[in-house]
């Protein structure tokens, strides 16, 4: 089910929705008279404060422009197949309660600036995929949740951020699993020329990397340094970062086994055409170099 741009509201039972019991997906985006409709507001019991009952099998929930400042999923008997989170543009959003989301593998938050709460996120012990963009106070709330000693997302594989200090977290620096990161800012949050000598040695720790993406970034001049010795790296990608004119210095990674540059200066296009070898495959705005 898909519902978006309508001025609808949910009239029956807020806890008859969780009856749609056959429902697999559901997206909603900028209905947010239909989302306050069906998610309740208790300001005597702050535990039921943003529920939102939903059907055990939904197994992919999109929720974009919501206007709520608390959102609480939850299924009938803590019974939960839901595996794919998307939240988005959400302003208003302060707290998001995932203690009922314990099958998600994939969890999405974009755009929810002033969300300063993940409650349960430690409870996500299947997460794999994680994307954050434009949610400046979440580096603090996971900061707070891995220094009261929970172990956060210890099967983590790929990680998507906008903003490179993430990477000094206490919560990537225990990311063992990881094996892609993509660092991407369509909305120009990095202003400096490179990382900085703390976030270099925080993306050193991520030994188990295999994939390395930077896209977007528009104000990078340089890529990592220390770029050669991640031993287990197999892909690099640069993608729309006009200022990166040249590889590092010393060089890149020989494990490395596909190398993609799109839409970057000429300079780097060529330095990176040069390299092409049977082990090293060179991808230049999406054609490979023979």
């Amino acid at each position: 089910m898909s519902i978006a741009f309508c001025k609808l509201k949910f009239l029956g039972n807020k806890e008859c929705f969780s009856g749609f019991t056959s429902l697999e997906k559901l997206t909603i985006v900028e209905c947010p008279e239909l989302i306050s409709s069906l998610v309740r507001e208790d300001e005597i019991d702050d535990q039921a404060n943003g529920r939102w009952l939903l059907p055990c099998s939904l197994g992919i929930l999109d929720i974009d422009d919501a206007s709520l400042e608390t959102l609480q999923p939850c299924f009938p008997g803590d019974l939960t197949r839901l595996k794919v989170l998307d939240v988005s543009e959400n302003d208003a959003l302060k707290s998001l309660q995932l203690h009922s989301c314990t099958a998600l593998e994939e969890l999405t938050i974009r755009y929810c600036k002033s969300l300063d709460a993940l409650e349960g996120f430690q409870s996500l012990r299947g997460l794999r995929y994680l994307k954050v963009y434009g949610c400046t106070s979440l580096p603090q709330c996971l900061k707070s949740l891995s220094t009261q000693g929970y172990e956060l997302c210890p099967g983590l594989e790929r990680l998507q951020i906008d903003d490179p200090s993430f990477l000094t977290t206490p919560f990537c620096k225990h990311l063992t699993s990881l094996q892609c990161l993509k660092l991407e800012d369509k909305f120009r949050h990095i202003h400096a020329a490179g990382l900085t000598c703390e976030q270099e040695v925080a993306l050193q720790l991520l030994t188990s990397l295999q994939e390395l993406g930077f896209h977007h970034c528009s104000k990078l001049s340089d890529l990592p340094v220390g770029l050669h010795s991640h031993p287990s790296l197999k892909r690099l990608e640069i993608i729309y970062c006009p200022s990166i004119s040249r590889l590092p210095e010393r060089g890149l990674p020989p494990s490395l086994e596909e190398l993609e540059v799109h839409k970057c200066s000429e300079k780097l296009s060529e330095q990176c055409r040069k390299l092409a070898t049977s082990k090293l495959k060179v991808i230049i705005d999406k054609e490979y170099v023979n």
